[in-house]
């Protein structure tokens, strides 16, 4: 998936944001100087592949979640949970009982 850098953001907290590897991002980047990161610079966030999920866990959509709530409060990235779950909206209704995948480490 491709990401487009907002003002604030590090290297570190995308990482975080995206449960992605920091050398794994860098590694996908190999144009972009990763470490000079501007604010509308796209970069490339590599998706887990589903063969790496271990388990699923469940999240319970709240009121006023949204899917990047619901991705920050899991670490995970949209694109998995998007996968996991074949949302094809971007609205959320509470109490939607949502699968989360765990990730092998």
């Amino acid at each position: 998936m491709y990401y487009e850098i907002k003002p604030g953001d590090t290297l570190y907290s995308i990482s975080r944001r995206y449960n992605v590897d920091i050398n794994t991002i860098i590694s996908a980047n190999p144009f972009i100087n990763v470490y000079n990161l501007q604010a509308g610079d796209v970069i490339c966030l590599p998706c887990i592949p589903q063969d790496r999920y271990n388990q699923f866990t469940t999240y319970t959509v709240e009121s006023g979640d949204t899917l990047g709530t619901v991705i920050s409060k899991n670490r995970i990235n949209l694109a998995n949970l998007l996968e996991a779950n074949d949302i094809y909206s971007i609205s959320l209704m509470p109490g939607t009982i949502l699968s989360v995948p765990v990730i092998i480490e």
